[in-house]
């Protein structure tokens, strides 16, 4: 956590959620994204005004990977959005078809 980031401050919930519930689309956003295509899983460890920070499994080692928004948020209210374009957009480099997001 940085505490000097309003979004890392009041990320801990969503971030043990992608853990939890989207170990997939992390993995992918390692793989496309994040510059580690050797990726096998993937983790959230913070989330910022900026992107998120994750640490990808690969055959060699753990390794720490950082994935940009496309724009800065502002709340942690944001991170949803600001997730599910980037799950979006991991999913189309690596040519897959997009999953559907619930309301």
């Amino acid at each position: 956590m940085k505490a000097d980031d309003p979004v890392s401050s009041g990320a801990e919930r969503a971030i043990a959620h992608l853990n939890e519930d989207h170990p997939d689309a992390l993995l992918e956003m390692a793989q496309a994204l994040g510059g580690c295509p050797q990726a096998t899983a993937a983790r959230c460890l913070d989330a910022d005004r900026t992107g998120l920070d994750l640490v990808a499994e690969t055959p060699a080692a753990e390794t720490a990977v950082r994935v940009e928004y496309e724009e800065p948020i502002a709340a942690p209210e944001e991170l949803r959005k600001a997730t599910v374009k980037l799950a979006q957009k991991a999913r189309a480099e690596l040519g897959e078809e997009p999953r559907p997001v619930a309301p």
